[in-house]
């Protein structure tokens, strides 16, 4: 991967990743949210990947932000190989990268409300 990632936000979201992390299945406190939150995954024509979370970015006053911090793809191995940091008044939770031809990733996202989601394996 050619992406330069900040040491720094690999171990935040290893961080928020140690606790607990819901999927489409195990939705756990956050039933209902699954739709909203759970990072999705598709190959692109050009041989890249594209996860997005569709979650709404909500900017609000004071203390209701409401949007994804980091969307994020991990390897096999665990290690971090395509990351993105999000604000709330970004127009959408989006990242792209090469995948290394025959090695599986999962896609992860962070809400800064409903805690880190898991994606599919791709």
């Amino acid at each position: 991967m050619a992406q330069d990632i900040p040491q720094a936000w690999i171990d935040k979201v290893k961080e928020l990743a140690s606790g607990e992390v819901f999927t489409a299945e195990e939705q756990g406190k956050w039933q209902g949210k699954a739709g909203s939150h759970v990072p999705v995954a598709s190959k692109n024509d050009d041989g890249t990947v594209t996860v997005k979370v569709p979650h709404v970015m909500k900017k609000g006053d004071a203390d209701d932000d409401h949007w994804i911090e980091f969307v994020y793809v991990e390897d096999s191995e665990g290690n971090v190989v395509a990351i993105s940091k999000f604000a709330p008044t970004d127009p959408e939770a989006i990242i792209k990268f090469t995948p290394t031809e025959g090695k599986s990733y999962t896609p992860f996202g962070y809400c800064n409300l409903h805690g880190m989601w898991k994606g599919s394996n791709f």
